[in-house]
């Protein structure tokens, strides 16, 4: 190791020995040492990891489930052995592990935070010493004297954060604990972790929240099937991610329940009319033939926050239609059902002209992205504004789903620009 580096990984691997039935381990334990024979398979739950953390390096750990991610941390934290490979550490390390590790539930709380000192290896004086300090930030004042097996998933959650964070770490391990927090605490908790990255702690983060990796970390790896697939720059390493999650998807899931996958034209056109999975009604005078998406990364289903967005509509007339207030709509509708950005020709004054049967136009929304980070299904129309209730005459549900990214934090449901302006005042 380095004089920078605290955490150091040589060809780390971890196997398993698994079993289809329970009589399979008796046979091993009376019968392989005679017989040779093994009744067990090996399951590799990481091989080959190679790895070294800086001083102050927040590194994040993404993959999906049963990938290896809880397991390198583990590995990490001391609380589980390699197969194969050598680890080193430098410095007091202090993890967040499965929910409730390290706690005795008949203790209480304030018997666990000693208890957590002397697994750390401080003295009961230093411990009371920051016991206030932990308690505090815990917000866990009234029940710290509880026993933990009385404690929700959140307090649980709140009181070792606490202990792990106040107790001055040079290697901090959080695996995804964070998950059953509320709102108000998690974001406590990311601040604590910036202050703890710029008073040089190191930051091992296992998170499957894309923007936190984007925003916090300096470095992420991607792990899959328990080897690093890859390690680098966050948007790198997150966007080649978001992707391969976005072609798996597309693969598994089955017609009915999401948009099939579609191919774009060289001019980005995604036709609809061979999608029989498509969510649509109307008065069937009009039909939007086909769509696409237009950012500064091109046609793609992935948008930047703050980019300039067009999203076009090739529109065809069924049957007549005469000058009146025909036009097109969309709605941007994240996945709890709100519609967040909508916007229609009509109420722009703009409709279409008198279109005979056959006759097509193009009708563009060009907009910038205000969306936070997340998911959201595009909703088209063709409407009849004759009326004061609007008549559609073709409405199609969740088009297809987008996904915005962003390399700043968004803490609400959009973020305009806002112009902002401080005058010093005459005393």
């Amino acid at each position: 190791m380095n004089a920078d580096e605290v955490l150091h990984l040589e060809n780390i691997s971890k196997a398993y020995r698994l079993y289809n039935r329970q009589i399979e381990r008796l046979k091993t334990l009376f019968l392989t040492p005679f017989t040779g024979k093994e009744y067990a398979r090996t399951f590799w739950a990481l091989r080959g990891i190679n790895l070294s953390v800086q001083r102050g390096e927040v590194l994040g750990v993404i993959g999906v489930n049963g990938s290896g991610k809880s397991t390198l941390l583990q590995i990490m934290a001391g609380t589980l052995a390699p197969t194969t490979g050598r680890l080193e550490r430098r410095g007091r390390l202090t993890a967040l592990l499965e929910l409730g590790a390290g706690f005795h539930p008949e203790f209480t709380g304030r018997e666990n935070v000693y208890l957590s000192g002397v697994t750390l290896g401080i003295s009961e004086q230093e411990m009371r010493r920051r016991f206030d300090e932990i308690v505090a930030f815990s917000g866990i004042e009234d029940f710290i004297d509880q026993p933990v097996k009385l404690y929700s998933s959140g307090m649980y959650v709140r009181l070792a954060f606490s202990i792990a964070t106040c107790v001055d770490p040079e290697i901090l391990i959080v695996d995804e604990a964070l998950a059953v927090g509320d709102a108000g605490f998690v974001m406590k908790c990311m601040n604590r972790m910036r202050d703890l990255h710029e008073q040089g702690t190191a930051i091992v983060l296992v998170t499957h929240d894309v923007q936190t990796v984007r925003t916090l970390c300096d470095r992420a790896m991607w792990l899959s099937h328990g080897e690093m697939r890859m390690l680098g720059s966050p948007m790198e390493v997150t966007s080649q991610y978001i992707q391969m999650l976005f072609e798996a998807q597309q693969q598994q899931a089955s017609p009915a329940s999401v948009p099939a996958p579609s191919e774009s034209d060289p001019q980005g056109w995604v036709v609809l009319k061979a999608r029989p999975d498509l969510v649509r009604w109307g008065n069937g005078r009009a039909r939007i033939e086909a769509y696409r998406v237009h950012s500064s990364t091109g046609f793609a289903s992935t948008l930047e926050y703050g980019d300039t967005v067009e999203i076009s509509l090739r529109v065809r007339a069924l049957a007549d239609l005469p000058q009146q207030a025909y036009g097109a709509g969309i709605n941007l509708r994240n996945l709890k059902g709100l519609d967040i950005i909508t916007a229609t020709t009509c109420d722009e004054g703009l409709a279409f002209p008198a279109l005979r049967a056959g006759q097509a136009v193009e009708v563009t929304f060009r907009f910038q992205n205000i969306l936070a980070p997340g998911d959201y299904a595009l909703v088209m129309n063709v409407e009849d504004r004759q009326d004061a209730v609007p008549a559609y005459e073709d409405y199609i549900e969740n088009a297809v789903f987008l996904k915005v990214v962003s390399n700043k934090p968004v803490l609400s449901v959009v973020l305009p620009h806002v112009e902002t302006r401080i005058d010093e005042l005459a005393r």
